[in-house]
Protein backbone atom coordinates (compact mmCIF):
# COMPACT_ATOMS: atom_id res chain seq x y z
CA UNK A 1 0.00 0.00 0.00
CA UNK A 2 1.46 3.32 -1.03
CA UNK A 3 1.64 6.09 1.55
CA UNK A 4 -0.06 9.35 0.71
CA UNK A 5 2.27 12.31 0.47
CA UNK A 6 -0.39 14.82 1.58
CA UNK A 7 -4.01 15.14 2.61
CA UNK A 8 -6.60 13.17 0.67
CA UNK A 9 -8.24 16.45 -0.34
CA UNK A 10 -7.72 20.14 0.17
CA UNK A 11 -9.99 23.16 0.23
CA UNK A 12 -8.72 24.02 -3.24
CA UNK A 13 -10.21 20.74 -4.53
CA UNK A 14 -13.74 21.95 -3.93
CA UNK A 15 -15.38 24.24 -6.44
CA UNK A 16 -18.12 25.56 -4.17
CA UNK A 17 -18.20 26.44 -0.49
CA UNK A 18 -19.20 23.71 1.88
CA UNK A 19 -22.96 23.38 2.27
CA UNK A 20 -22.39 23.67 6.01
CA UNK A 21 -20.75 27.05 5.50
CA UNK A 22 -23.45 28.10 3.04
CA UNK A 23 -26.18 27.50 5.62
CA UNK A 24 -24.15 28.68 8.57
CA UNK A 25 -24.62 25.27 10.15
CA UNK A 26 -28.41 25.53 10.00
CA UNK A 27 -29.98 22.13 9.28
CA UNK A 28 -33.68 23.00 9.06
CA UNK A 29 -35.54 25.75 7.24
CA UNK A 30 -37.58 28.21 9.27
CA UNK A 31 -40.48 27.91 6.80
CA UNK A 32 -42.39 24.90 5.52
CA UNK A 33 -41.41 25.26 1.87
CA UNK A 34 -42.67 22.47 -0.37
CA UNK A 35 -41.37 21.48 -3.78
CA UNK A 36 -44.20 23.38 -5.46
CA UNK A 37 -44.00 26.51 -3.27
CA UNK A 38 -43.71 29.53 -5.55
CA UNK A 39 -41.31 32.35 -4.68
CA UNK A 40 -40.94 35.84 -6.06
CA UNK A 41 -38.40 38.58 -5.34
CA UNK A 42 -39.41 41.68 -3.44
CA UNK A 43 -36.31 43.73 -4.24
CA UNK A 44 -32.57 43.42 -4.25
CA UNK A 45 -30.66 40.79 -2.24
CA UNK A 46 -29.66 42.16 1.15
CA UNK A 47 -25.96 42.59 1.88
CA UNK A 48 -24.16 39.70 3.50
CA UNK A 49 -26.09 36.98 1.66
CA UNK A 50 -24.25 34.26 -0.29
CA UNK A 51 -24.07 34.52 -4.10
CA UNK A 52 -26.66 31.73 -4.36
CA UNK A 53 -29.20 34.03 -2.70
CA UNK A 54 -28.63 36.68 -5.38
CA UNK A 55 -28.95 34.01 -8.10
CA UNK A 56 -32.23 32.79 -6.63
CA UNK A 57 -33.62 36.30 -6.38
CA UNK A 58 -32.66 37.04 -9.98
CA UNK A 59 -34.61 33.95 -11.07
CA UNK A 60 -37.67 35.11 -9.13
CA UNK A 61 -37.66 38.70 -10.31
CA UNK A 62 -39.54 38.19 -13.59
CA UNK A 63 -42.09 35.63 -12.42
CA UNK A 64 -42.74 33.29 -9.49
CA UNK A 65 -40.52 30.20 -9.50
CA UNK A 66 -40.93 26.92 -7.58
CA UNK A 67 -38.44 26.08 -4.83
CA UNK A 68 -37.42 22.85 -6.58
CA UNK A 69 -36.73 24.71 -9.82
CA UNK A 70 -34.59 27.30 -8.03
CA UNK A 71 -32.50 24.57 -6.46
CA UNK A 72 -32.05 22.81 -9.76
CA UNK A 73 -31.08 25.98 -11.59
CA UNK A 74 -28.53 27.14 -9.03
CA UNK A 75 -27.25 23.60 -8.37
CA UNK A 76 -28.15 23.11 -4.72
CA UNK A 77 -29.80 20.18 -2.94
CA UNK A 78 -33.46 20.73 -2.09
CA UNK A 79 -32.94 20.95 1.69
CA UNK A 80 -30.18 23.55 1.32
CA UNK A 81 -32.36 25.53 -1.08
CA UNK A 82 -35.22 25.44 1.45
CA UNK A 83 -32.92 26.81 4.17
CA UNK A 84 -31.59 29.65 2.01
CA UNK A 85 -35.03 30.57 0.67
CA UNK A 86 -36.50 30.52 4.19
CA UNK A 87 -33.88 33.02 5.27
CA UNK A 88 -34.72 35.30 2.36
CA UNK A 89 -38.42 35.11 3.22
CA UNK A 90 -37.66 35.84 6.89
CA UNK A 91 -35.81 39.05 6.00
CA UNK A 92 -38.48 40.14 3.54
CA UNK A 93 -36.49 39.67 0.33
CA UNK A 94 -38.77 36.93 -1.04
CA UNK A 95 -42.48 36.19 -0.81
CA UNK A 96 -43.95 32.71 -1.03
CA UNK A 97 -47.24 31.01 -1.76
CA UNK A 98 -47.88 27.29 -1.72
CA UNK A 99 -49.63 26.24 -4.90
CA UNK A 100 -51.84 23.76 -3.09
CA UNK A 101 -53.31 23.84 0.36
CA UNK A 102 -53.11 20.54 2.24
CA UNK A 103 -56.80 20.87 3.20
CA UNK A 104 -57.75 21.01 -0.49
CA UNK A 105 -56.02 17.74 -1.36
CA UNK A 106 -58.23 14.67 -1.89
CA UNK A 107 -58.64 12.10 0.85
CA UNK A 108 -56.15 9.22 0.51
CA UNK A 109 -58.82 6.63 1.38
CA UNK A 110 -61.02 7.98 -1.42
CA UNK A 111 -58.17 7.77 -3.91
CA UNK A 112 -57.39 4.18 -2.88
CA UNK A 113 -61.06 3.20 -3.22
CA UNK A 114 -61.15 4.81 -6.67
CA UNK A 115 -57.99 2.96 -7.69
CA UNK A 116 -59.36 -0.37 -6.42
CA UNK A 117 -62.61 0.22 -8.30
CA UNK A 118 -60.77 0.97 -11.54
CA UNK A 119 -58.60 -2.12 -11.15
CA UNK A 120 -61.73 -4.27 -10.92
CA UNK A 121 -62.97 -3.07 -14.33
Amino acid sequence: MAAASGPAWTVEDTEAPSLYVLTGGQTRPTRDLQIETLLWAEGEPPPGQPPEAAQAMALCREQPVAVAEIGALIGLPFQITRILMSRLIDIGALSAVTATNAADLPDIALLKALRDGLLKL
